[in-house]
């Protein structure tokens, strides 16, 4: 893309770090579709979202998924080692120049790596920073994973799902 037409794009002033997974992508897709620079942090070995199907002509592989290419689709890919040092101190450096942090990880983790709110902010204080997570960074449920399932029912939209039991009507619970 030309600078020409980032500059005519919503976002294509802004630069995104992304560092979601699975279906968390989709936010970083959408700044990138809105013409932001997203840079989508992998692990070495790649993201695991690369391994979720399906698979082109049904054969898995990391370039294969077509999860992966539709939500990360517009994203430049850069691989970082959070685990060293060094890799923790290229995610500073691409922090500094950038607006925009997104991020996936359990609460706490990027904080006890030094990579929280407040250590990258002390390097860019502009840095808008983006965690999300099933049930926020606090709170009784905070930890907990959230597959669709457990999702959908803690939402309330497991509420709509399954058979119809006739023999109960509305706010009844049929017996056995």
């Amino acid at each position: 893309m030309t600078q020409s037409q980032i500059d005519g794009q919503a976002l294509g002033p802004y630069r995104v770090l992304d560092l979601t997974e699975g279906g968390f992508n989709w936010c970083g897709k959408v700044l990138a579709d809105l013409g932001a620079d997203v840079v989508k942090v992998e692990p070495p070995g790649g993201s695991p979202t690369r391994s979720v199907g399906p698979f082109v002509d049904g054969e898995a592989g990391p370039d294969r998924s077509l999860f992966w290419a539709a939500y990360c689709a517009n994203k430049r890919g850069v691989t970082i080692d959070l685990d060293s040092r060094d890799g923790r101190d290229q995610l500073v450096r691409l922090v500094s120049g950038a607006d925009i942090l997104i991020e996936s990880f359990r609460p706490g983790l990027l904080e006890g790596l030094g990579l929280g709110y407040s250590d990258l902010s002390a390097v860019n204080p502009g840095l808008v920073y983006t965690s999300i997570t099933p049930y926020g960074q606090t709170g009784p449920y905070s930890q907990h994973e959230a597959p669709d399932l457990v999702a959908w029912s803690m939402g309330g939209m497991q509420y709509i799902c399954g058979d119809a039991r006739p023999s109960a009507g509305p706010g009844q619970c049929p017996a056995g």
